[in-house]
């Protein structure tokens, strides 16, 4: 079977990138081609990929080799899906995969001869709630990409029935349970580290974590770090806070597994799947969340949405209770065995032929 995997643009660091990486490496190794279809101006996929990568030029033509100084056409996205189209309709394969709603336009549009799905990680309008005019455009084409009749695939059971979006079809985003494991030994370390990945936007949660952990800081002094992973390097003005920088999955897995706890204080979609909750609770590190899948009260500490006060008094409770926190710990290594890859590749594959 050969999948065709568009994009609008080239590759990014955010975690769905991942999730496209990871399913093509199982794919090939069941024995299916995946070839990634690219704009010429390239980026390297942050998360490796051993997929075949082409390119489309700014006439919508092929090519076989990316160059990062290659110039983008002017007019950004919406040139670049009228491009999409165009090298589409110069491409076979079996299937088309849309995952991103400014890829799903072309795909429909576009006269390859393919079974074109469409895998919805998120409900991509929200994401557009505040920011420039243009966000209003965007936010609308997002709207539309549920309307236009792909066979939709989501990441949750929270998007089968959610606003416009329609699906029978759930694949939950994966996790290398070899690279995201325990620690074999547990931290000898007198000072309390939490961490989290930060992130700018109002809604990743990263200001009222800033917010728990100066009081936090005022209260118990050098015994209480905060270590964040990306995000703005002037966090690291705040007394207490060290940013960190990891460069691939091992890296990241090891930041984890250097962390007391995880504090995880994003709002939007909280049934959906969030990659540092699943990934800290493989790596074996206690959780505070908002409560994205599959955190629970027996896997985790669960916080009010938008409250520094309630996350001060979970870290609290979980200086407390270091039972009640290792049983927590227990249940969540369990929780995460469902997000092993082959298992959803494998399911893919079975969507993509019925």
């Amino acid at each position: 079977m050969k999948i065709l995997i568009p994009l609008v643009g080239s590759f990014s660091k955010e975690g769905g990138w991942r999730v496209l990486s990871e399913l093509a490496n199982s794919w090939i190794r069941m024995g299916h081609e995946v070839v990634f279809l690219s704009h010429q101006h390239f980026k390297e996929p942050y998360f490796p990929t051993i997929a075949k990568i082409i390119f489309y030029n700014n006439k919508g033509e092929l090519s076989f080799e990316g160059d990062s100084e290659y110039p983008l056409p002017f007019g950004g996205p919406f040139r670049l899906r009228k491009l999409l189209r165009l090298a589409l309709n110069r491409l076979e394969a079996d299937i088309v995969l849309a995952t991103q709603h400014f890829t799903v336009d072309p795909i429909k549009r576009s006269h390859i001869k393919a079974k074109k799905f469409y895998y919805v990680q998120a409900y991509e309008p929200e994401f557009y709630n505040e920011g420039p005019l243009r966000y209003k455009i965007y936010r609308k084409i997002a709207v539309n990409s549920y309307k236009k009749g792909l066979s939709t695939i989501v990441n949750s059971p929270m998007y089968v029935n959610y606003k416009g979006i329609k699906s029978d079809k759930v694949i939950y985003p994966g996790l290398n349970l070899e690279i995201f494991h325990p620690n074999d030994m547990k931290n000898q370390n007198d000072v309390l580290i939490l961490g989290t990945i930060g992130r700018t936007e109002v809604f990743k949660g990263t200001g009222y974590i800033l917010e728990a952990f100066k009081i936090l800081r005022k209260e118990l002094g050098e015994k209480v770090e905060l270590h964040i992973a990306f995000g703005n390097e002037e966090w690291s003005n705040i007394d207490g806070v060290t940013m960190h920088y990891p460069k691939g999955d091992i890296q990241l897995a090891h930041f984890y597994r250097s962390l007391d706890c995880y504090i995880c204080a994003q709002y939007l979609q909280l049934q959906a799947v969030h990659y540092p909750v699943i990934e800290s609770m493989a790596c074996g590190t206690p959780l505070i969340t908002t409560g994205y899948y599959p955190s629970n009260k027996n896997n985790s500490l669960i916080i009010k949405i938008k409250d520094p006060v309630d996350i001060v008094n979970k870290v609290k409770e979980l200086i407390k209770d270091p039972n009640a926190t290792e049983k927590r710990k227990a249940i969540a290594l369990q929780s995460v065995k469902e997000f092993e890859w082959n298992l959803l590749a494998t399911k893919m594959i079975n969507f993509f032929k019925e």
